[in-house]
């Protein structure tokens, strides 16, 4: 019933869309739709069992099929930030989900903020004050007074950074009480809406239920890549932080952030601005990177989570659309990162015998035997202060201690240091504009000085660095990890699919042309406009470029 209504919608839309072209300057309201750990081949590979909100995009939205980021890490706090801003991580200072910041001697948190503490929960302050520069939600504001933006997710940091400086109401999502929170950055207490939809308590309902395929168990959607699942996967019954978690880690939590973005959609009349100005939605859902980081791409699991999340998006779009008027609406799809196969999986089903799951215990044990090495020392050294995907800081002091200084380490490290298990190879981050092809570009646009380690590394495509027996990971620039979805559909947008390559920092300045926002100039934007490649309404559907 679900896909017969989005099917109407669909056509009252082209039906009305000439007519409103004419009409409107910009849309009522921009939807952005940001899915933690999509991979790009998603799409195609789960259509045949989709008619819900991922069928709507992928049939009657603009489909740029070569999308990729090109930054490394490949991780939540870094993708988001990109998404929306035309920069990459060299400009927004957003290097990875946490760096280590060499003044206080600490791994830092890339949205902590200790003068920001929480509004509803309790724990570390948070803000987008690591955030360098503007956003499209911020661009939206100067350019249209009045517009007003809500960012919501189950993560954080994904809401944050997709927010920017300015918003209306920033919010995500409490593990410990089941209850969505902001903190005093944004405002001094939660607006009633919100303690409303938090009074009622939603996520309890699921206590005591199972998650069980979408589909029959016999569908060829949980049989065509991995082998057997799980299901049926039980949710704890007693209410509390268990519960929560395990909500979180399924399809429910999708559903759950769906419900409170109805809420505020409808408690702001986001839409129906007063002021005759765009609104803007951002919508982040986190659930399918749990589901990812558990099963892996290959599994049951995702499929499930992607049917569903189908169901939930279509949910989305047709409450909307029904609101506003489908021909009202600008939505965009895209994703934070992709995810790598489990070796396993990569092994017996593709029968690549690259893929392997290794510590990276192995790989520094290796380095630092050999620095060692270097450097003739026969004692114990403390290396490295701090470690995050594809970056390692020096122990300055150590370094000190054993009179070698940060250059000597950092050139040993990237020119004598060879043969690591899971490692191609290592860069000195001071010299990066000496390093050619591919890889060079990536670690220029990744590099932010202070935050970034003083050496990059750069992981063996297929290796998966893990101490866990079964799952995955991400934050390589391979293409399992850098290939995203991004897709236009709705307000002034026809059904193409776009074959030219782009990065994911095209499309907030794409975003921007569309509406009519315009970045300040001295905004460093590192993304390309692509309205260019866009058929309009008046055009027929089909492949472009």
């Amino acid at each position: 019933m679900r896909g017969k209504k989005l099917v109407a919608l669909v056509i009252a839309w082209a039906l009305m869309a000439v007519a409103a072209a004419a009409a409107q300057t910009h849309p009522k309201l921009v939807v952005v739709i940001v899915v933690d750990q999509m991979r790009a081949d998603y799409l195609d590979r789960f259509a045949a069992y989709e008619n819900g909100g991922l069928h709507f995009f992928a049939t009657q939205g603009a489909d740029f099929l070569n999308a990729n980021y090109d930054h490394m890490p490949t991780e939540t706090c870094l993708g988001h930030s990109v998404v929306l801003s035309g920069r990459n991580p060299a400009h927004t200072g957003i290097v990875a989900n946490e760096w280590y910041d060499r003044d206080h001697h600490k791994m830092t948190y890339c949205v902590e903020d200790a003068a920001s503490p929480l509004v509803g929960d309790s724990g570390p302050g948070i803000s987008p004050k690591n955030f360098i520069g503007e956003n499209f939600s911020d661009w939206l504001q100067t350019s249209h007074p009045g517009a007003r933006v809500f960012s919501l997710s189950l993560k954080d940091r994904a809401a944050v950074t997709l927010g920017g400086h300015h918003p209306q109401g920033v919010f995500w999502f409490s593990h410990s009480t089941g209850a969505f929170i902001t903190s005093r950055y944004y405002a001094p207490q939660l607006p009633p809406w919100v303690d409303d939809f938090n009074r009622k308590h939603a996520i309890d309902s699921y206590a005591g239920k199972q998650w069980t395929p979408a589909l029959d168990a016999d569908s060829p959607a949980y049989h065509t890549h991995e082998v057997a699942g799980q299901f049926p996967h039980p949710i704890p019954e007693k209410v509390g932080p268990e519960l929560y978690e395990s909500v979180y880690g399924s399809p429910f939590g999708d559903e759950l952030l769906e419900s409170f973005a109805e809420a505020a959609v409808t408690a702001n009349r986001l839409g129906e601005n007063p002021q005759d100005a765009p609104d803007l939605l951002a919508v982040a859902f986190s659930s399918n990177d749990a589901v990812g980081h558990t099963f892996g791409p290959d599994s049951p699991e995702i499929a499930d989570e992607q049917i569903r999340l189908d169901r939930t998006v279509g949910h989305l779009i047709e409450i909307l659309s029904s609101r506003l008027g489908p021909q009202n609406i600008l939505w965009v799809l895209s994703a934070d990162h992709g995810a790598e196969p489990t070796p396993e999986a990569e092994r017996e089903l593709r029968h690549n015998e690259r893929a392997r799951r290794i510590s990276f215990s192995d790989a520094q044990r290796s380095i630092e035997t050999q620095l060692s090495s270097i450097f003739h020392l026969t004692g114990p050294m403390h290396w490295f202060a701090g470690q995050t995907d594809s970056m390692l800081y020096f122990d300055s002091a150590e370094l000190a201690n054993h009179s070698i200084s940060l250059a000597a380490a950092t050139h040993a490290l990237s020119a004598q240091v060879h043969d690591v298990p899971g490692i191609d190879a290592f860069y000195d981050t001071a010299h990066l504009g000496s390093v050619e092809g591919w890889i060079g570009t990536c670690l220029r646009n990744s590099a932010f000085p202070v935050r970034s380690g003083d050496v990059y590394y750069l992981t063996s495509e297929w290796t998966l660095f893990s101490n866990k027996p079964t799952g995955t990971s991400h934050g390589y620039p391979w293409p399992y990890d850098s290939h995203v979805p991004v897709l236009l559909a709705g307000w002034h947008v026809t059904a193409q699919r776009i074959v030219d390559d782009i990065q994911v920092v095209d499309l907030a300045p794409t975003l921007a042309q569309l509406t009519g926002v315009h970045p300040p100039a001295s905004e460093v934007i590192d993304g390309r406009p692509r309205k260019y490649l866009l058929a309009t309404n008046a055009n027929a559907p089909g492949e472009q470029h």
